[in-house]
């Protein structure tokens, strides 16, 4: 082992971090398990060893509707992930989407009397402002610093080594139904999995998918997801804003079974393979395959064209974003401005057309994008379907609470969070 390599394990070991990484995304549609090995990383990207991918049964609109399901697929998921790493895991990441992560600004002011700033000082106003948020039946899932200001000078991104009277400080908290969360956490641990950290799932995929440039200058990752649509806003290196919308692409798959008189998983086959918002002349005359249910309740062979696809999935994947374009622009209009340049990613993202139809409703330019600051994912995992996952591990890489930022955050850092852990512990109480 080099010596770098045994500097790593020795400062893994010190952070109570093992050599071993896991991320287990739960989504609507799909759970997704990578497995890295630390030692094998290089410049903040992870490389996965071995992943795994089941569809979901027991999840609906990002709520846990039957945890035997749901566990299930879990472990399925896991066991493909570890067969394909040679590797056993126990702790894992976990990234939820929905139906409900919403976040929040909370500000705390603390005194100091003309002494100087250090990092107990930061990390004192930051509980301060967390003990402020303490909405009714909701959980925090991770917080991160926004700015702090000085004897009223704003814009300060680390006060510590300053002198000052006092200390003002805001913070963006990410967080959750309590009920839903602990629905999800509990058929991971059923499936004998320690989850250390949980992270929103829009967040997680830009961390997989932004450039550099992006997350400092401003960007607004858009995750569409199966069962739910969702957004995080990037500014200045770090997350802004969280939005979710119960609604994804099954409500585009589900259109294409009533309006073509067929089975939802016959129409879901349609959409992957032939589905589009918008076509060309020439493709439109194209006549597919697509199987209708006969008098007798089985599928019988038919055929229609790829326009008549397009013209049934268009209206409700305008819709989606059109209405997560109206969530988005209320939130910049009650705080501050949010980025307008646009990344797309997620699996409904891979429609036909859909970049093109997503700048017509956001007004902005779009770009589509997949992870691109993992490595060994391989043909099938290099897919946008699997940022979320993807950017879990890279979290984890980087040490959390807040991977996009430095500094400031590090010296602030409350691994698991309190709020988390108190889900957990009740968890290990009650089953």
């Amino acid at each position: 082992m080099s010596s770098l390599a045994q500097r790593t394990n020795i400062r893994d070991r010190v952070q109570g971090r093992g050599t071993i990484m896991a991320a287990l995304d739960i989504g609507s549609s799909k759970v997704t398990c990578m497995i890295a090995r630390r030692g094998d990383a290089t410049n903040d990207e992870p490389r996965v060893a071995g992943a795994g991918c089941q569809a979901t049964k027991g999840i609906r609109a990002g709520a846990v509707v039957d945890l035997d399901n749901l566990e299930r697929s879990i472990r399925l998921a896991v066991e493909q992930a570890e067969r394909a790493a040679d590797l056993r895991i126990m702790d894992v990441v976990l990234g939820v989407s929905g139906p409900d992560l919403r976040s929040d600004i909370v500000r705390a002011k603390l005194p100091l009397n003309g002494r100087e700033v250090t990092a107990q000082h930061v990390r004192e106003v930051r509980v301060a402002a967390l003990e402020g948020f303490n909405p009714q039946g909701r959980e925090v899932l991770h917080s991160a610093p926004l700015g702090f200001s000085v004897d009223g000078t704003a814009g300060i991104k680390d006060p510590r080594g300053m002198f000052a009277e006092s200390l003002t400080a805001s913070f963006l908290v990410v967080s959750a139904p309590t009920a839903g969360l602990r629905n999800i956490v509990q058929c991971v641990s059923r499936a004998h999995l320690n989850v250390t950290a949980i992270l929103a799932a829009p967040y997680a995929a830009g961390l997989a998918c932004l450039v550099e440039d992006e997350a400092e200058q401003g960007a607004m990752v858009v995750d569409f997801g199966a069962g739910v649509i969702s957004a995080a806003a990037f500014f200045d290196g770090g997350l802004l804003h969280v939005e979710t919308l119960p609604m994804g692409g099954s409500r585009a798959s589900s259109d294409l079974a009533q309006g073509l008189g067929t089975t939802f998983a016959a129409a879901e086959r349609m959409k992957v393979q032939y589905g589009a918002v918008g076509l060309t002349d020439g493709d439109a005359l194209d006549m597919v395959e697509a199987p209708r249910l006969g008098q007798d309740g089985r599928l019988e062979a038919n055929q229609c064209s790829r326009a008549e696809i397009a013209q049934i999935l268009r209206p409700r994947v305008e819709e989606i974003m059109e209405l997560m374009d109206g969530r988005l622009s209320k939130a910049s209009a009650t705080g501050r401005p949010l980025p307008r340049r646009i990344v797309l990613t997620g699996g409904a993202s891979q429609l036909a057309c859909l970049k093109e139809l997503a700048e017509d409703v956001f007004r902005a330019p779009v770009r589509l994008a997949k992870p691109a600051n993992v490595k060994g994912l391989g043909e099938t995992y290099s897919s946008p379907a699997f940022a979320a996952a993807a950017g879990l591990l890279r979290w984890d890489l980087m040490g959390g609470p807040d991977a996009s930022r430095s500094g400031v955050e590090r010296a602030i850092a409350d691994p698991g969070g309190s709020l988390v852990k108190q889900v957990f512990g009740w968890v290990q109480k009650n089953f």
